[in-house]
């Protein structure tokens, strides 16, 4: 076998681990990890490095996620906190480097579909398994979670949330599975809103339901959705005792803020409170990277505060560590995102859309990048819709 074969075998071995990080993404965090690891070791070993270059250059969006990395790195240089704090906080970003990696190997049509199927069909899969907790099997997830699999209620949610918003849109493409994407948006629904205890991924749901609306039916869509989403959020209050309980606790923790009972909900509205106090004392370049755990636990110290190592909040986590101008390069890789949508191919368009949204609203209750699960959903959903976009 020649040097230039072998390249091409480990170039077609890259692409099948991204293709299988999309499967097991939803599936398990260490085989998510190992598929990872094998990704970036034959994507390393296939060469072609001038030719990938120029791809990455041609992305807009590798070079804005890019544009974030460097910026977190430059963090780790002026940061309050030790430098294994920090290097541990700018490992936790790695997803910015997966982006254009990805974008490489998903830049053929026929590879995209496999990422994307791959997904779906973990979702699908996750979904099936979901319901047969109902009947005592399996004896997966999380104890105290009980209709979640794989994952916490959290990720499941959100995950979940994006498949029911990606199958509603194939239903409406009239195809001849339409009848299979149907009943899978109509279990999906029952599953997050009936069975899982998760309020990022309800939110995040009622966000895509805007969405989908908007891009069905325009304006009239647009103003029909809110009817939808209080809808359909009395009828799951009226049928699901934890759908009811938890977004009754998020109107309590909202109507009394000061009461003395500590919820995830008055808690997380203490960690934004404070956290903007600390992106005060340097608005412009944030206090490095991750210097918002040495940082907040000087804080929860002198006043008493519940601990946490981040705010529950990507957008202000950027802030704290790399300020403002971190804030605008995040802020503009998400519009740039947005606005490239409208150039890819038909079937990507409203995934593509759909991923920026989810990652927007969760971003508001939740650290999504730096979390693994959420990270590598952004990184790979993004590297399978814009992979193969061609600047104009």
């Amino acid at each position: 076998m020649d040097w230039n074969s072998l390249r091409r075998r480990c170039d077609e071995a890259s692409r099948w681990m991204a293709v299988a990080t999309a499967f097991s993404l939803a599936v398990s965090t260490a085989l998510c990890t190992v598929t990872m690891v094998l990704f970036l070791a034959f994507w390393i070993a296939s060469g072609g490095y001038r030719a990938k270059l120029a791809r990455i250059r041609a992305q807009p969006i590798a070079l804005w996620s890019s544009a974030l990395l460097l910026m977190l790195m430059l963090g780790v240089v002026y940061s309050s906190a030790t430098l294994a704090q920090a290097l541990d906080t700018l490992r936790s970003y790695r997803e910015l480097l997966y982006i254009p990696l990805l974008l490489t190997v998903f830049n053929e049509e026929q590879w995209q579909r496999r990422g994307y199927c791959a997904f779906l069909v973990a979702m699908g899969l996750t979904l099936i398994l979901s319901y047969c907790k109902l009947f005592g099997w399996p004896p997966l997830g999380p104890p105290k979670e009980a209709y979640t699999v794989f994952k916490g209620r959290i990720a499941h949610g959100l995950l979940m949330a994006y498949a029911i918003y990606l199958w509603a849109e194939h239903f409406m493409q009239q195809g001849r599975w339409r009848w299979l994407w149907g009943i899978l948006a109509a279990l999906g629904l029952v599953n997050l809103l009936l069975m899982i205890g998760g309020r990022t991924g309800y939110f995040v749901f009622f966000a895509l339901i805007v969405l989908f609306m908007y891009r069905h039916w325009r304006w009239q869509g647009l103003l029909a959705s809110g009817l939808v989403v209080v809808g359909l959020a009395l009828a799951a209050s009226y049928t699901s005792d934890i759908f009811r309980a938890r977004m009754g606790a998020m109107v309590n923790d909202l109507k009394w803020p000061e009461a003395k009972v500590i919820t995830s909900g008055r808690v997380r509205l203490e960690f934004y409170s404070n956290t903007l106090g600390l992106i005060m004392r340097h608005p412009v370049l944030g206090g490095g990277t991750g210097s918002f755990i040495p940082e907040y636990a000087e804080l929860a110290k002198e006043k008493a505060l519940y601990p946490t190592d981040n705010p529950h909040n990507e957008f202000l986590l950027i802030t704290t560590q790399v300020g403002l101008l971190g804030l605008v390069l995040l802020l503009m890789l998400g519009y740039r995102q947005w606005r490239m949508s409208y150039g890819l191919r038909p079937e990507y368009v409203a995934a593509a859309q759909g991923l920026i949204v989810t990652m927007a609203v969760g971003s508001l209750f939740n650290s999504l990048l730096l979390d693994f699960t959420e990270g590598h959903f952004y990184a790979l959903l993004t590297g399978i819709c814009y992979g193969s976009f061609k600047s104009k």
